[in-house]
């Protein structure tokens, strides 16, 4: 492509309309710095090109801008098709959505277009040149059969970890039917440097693009932030954003690595990555107090050979205890030396605090009567879903009635709140757990990740760092029985006053 087709695309851009938000119906301005990656990624001989920006840019309606110009633009060429590929189908809808609005009035033309909009196509055909846009999921399979002549990659960072490397070779090996095909990647900077996109970045590509702020650079001031985000001067909306996200972000720690990965595109990981409660706090919580007044049972199930555990909560009192349990085989010794944890599970089953209960799995209605022996019967019952049926019918076989029972998702929306309130109950007090090793080990063991929204969560397999054989289900258990608590605190009894008659 020459210079001239190059002026042509910029033309083009500029003739679209601006399909949403507060400038919607205006003309497509064509910023400075997306200029500059036009004529830089397609210049004559440039096969492929990479652009790293901030979050809120005008990445995506740059892309889908390009995307509209393969059809009835300066980029159109006879059956040349144009995959646009994000981290999945749904994500790549939102381009999708973007170049149908681009296109506007013409594709109402039935004779000249044909589009797929269903629950699993998205695609624009022009009927007399045979030029297409296609969007797809960044799933390798779905790259069978594609020859583009050019490849949009939209937030490369975001696709999966086990097929991102298998789907650009995928996406790579199509384009290479096409002479004269290009490979374009946008978005955000990957944590990892040895991420293709990365790669790219660093020199891999024809031209590569990257608008981030520096390691050294102070987070919260403006001329930072200008640097990741070049379209501050034109989007007094982005400013609003950002100074909102930064307060928020002093404020709460949880929320900046999202603000640092996100907003001013550091290249660090989006996610934040902590203990579930700082050791200190823990120690000092510790202590004597009876299990006294309505009870609540936290219950994690593990899986086959996994620990699974009772944590017991008294909300009038603030004593928390816990049971775990182990299948039977293999041996707590063997067990112990598998797990990295040496001698810790045959000292906690010394102390009472750890028990061996059915074969490749632990007996549900085994542990559910050792807890009720220890602790007597609950009130209530939180758990998680898995194992739902086999816990259900041990609560049954114990006459504990199922409308004392409440089960909690691990994930987000359920997980990040009942964090928030174990976190909360235990730095205000309300918690005394006792000097028990079990919840110790599993209160070191504990990891927490967190969204970009700075919902923190508890970590599961090897996710945000963890350990991979770590036994944190006390931990797990406990968030849910003191979680529960808290969303439903004892009642104060009501104290009769007898009036003396004179």
């Amino acid at each position: 492509m020459g210079t001239a087709h190059r002026t042509d695309l910029i033309a083009y851009l500029s003739g679209l309309a601006v399909s949403q938000g507060r400038l919607a119906g205006q003309p497509f301005t064509v910023l400075p710095w997306q200029a500059r990656f036009v004529r830089g990624a397609f210049r004559p001989g440039a096969q492929s090109a990479a652009l790293s920006v901030a979050r809120a840019n005008g990445k995506t309606a740059l892309l889908s801008g390009i995307a509209a110009a393969t059809l009835d633009g300066p980029l159109a060429v006879p059956r040349g098709e144009t995959v646009i590929v994000a981290s999945s189908f749904e994500q790549a809808r939102i381009a999708f959505e973007h170049v149908v609005a681009f296109m506007g009035a013409k594709l109402a033309d039935k004779d000249r277009w044909k589009v797929w909009d269903t629950a699993q196509q998205a695609r624009i055909e022009c009927r007399q040149t045979g030029a297409r846009v296609r969007c797809i999921g960044s799933d390798p399979r779905r790259a069978h059969g594609l020859a583009p002549v050019l490849v949009l990659a939209d937030e490369p960072a975001q696709w999966p970890g086990t097929t991102g490397e298998r789907m650009l070779a995928a996406l790579q090996t199509a384009a290479g039917k096409q002479p004269h095909s290009r490979f374009v990647a946008l978005g955000t900077r990957p944590a990892d440097a040895e991420h293709w996109f990365s790669k790219m970045l660093a020199g891999g590509a024809d031209y590569a693009q990257c608008h981030a702020a520096g390691p050294d650079d102070p987070k919260f001031r403006a001329r930072t932030w200008r640097k990741a985000n070049p379209s501050l001067p034109h989007m007094p909306d982005l400013l609003d954003a950002l100074k909102r996200e930064a307060a928020h972000a002093r404020r709460d720690p949880g929320l900046l690595a999202g603000f640092e990965s996100l907003r001013i595109n550091l290249g660090t990981a989006d996610t934040a990555v902590s203990t579930l409660l700082d050791a200190g706090l823990w120690r000092r919580i510790e202590g004597e107090a009876e299990l006294a007044g309505p009870l609540i049972y936290g219950i994690d199930l593990g899986t086959s050979q996994a620990q699974s555990a009772v944590a017991c909560y008294a909300p009038a009192t603030g004593a928390l205890d816990a049971l775990a349990a182990f299948p039977a085989e293999p041996s707590l010794a063997d067990r112990g030396l598998r797990d990295g944890v040496g001698g810790l599970y045959r000292e906690c089953a010394r102390r009472g605090e750890l028990i061996q209960c059915g074969g490749a799995a632990v007996n549900v209605p085994d542990l559910l009567a050792a807890a009720l022996e220890r602790f007597g019967r609950p009130a209530m019952i939180v758990a998680d879903r898995w194992r739902e049926a086999e816990l259900r019918d041990a609560l049954d076989a114990a006459g504990v009635p199922r409308a004392a029972l409440e089960f909690r998702g691990m994930g987000y929306q359920d997980g990040a709140a009942d964090v928030r309130a174990f976190r909360r109950a235990c730095a205000e007090g309300k918690v005394t757990p006792a000097p028990a090793l079990l919840l110790r080990a599993a209160m070191a063991e504990a990891r927490t990740v967190s969204d970009p929204a700075g919902n923190a969560k508890l970590s599961k397999g090897s996710e945000g760092g963890r350990r991979a054989r770590a036994k944190d289900d006390a931990a797990a258990a406990a968030i849910l029985a003191v979680s529960a608590g808290v969303r439903n605190p004892p009642r104060e009894r009501r104290r009769l006053r007898w009036a003396l008659a004179g």
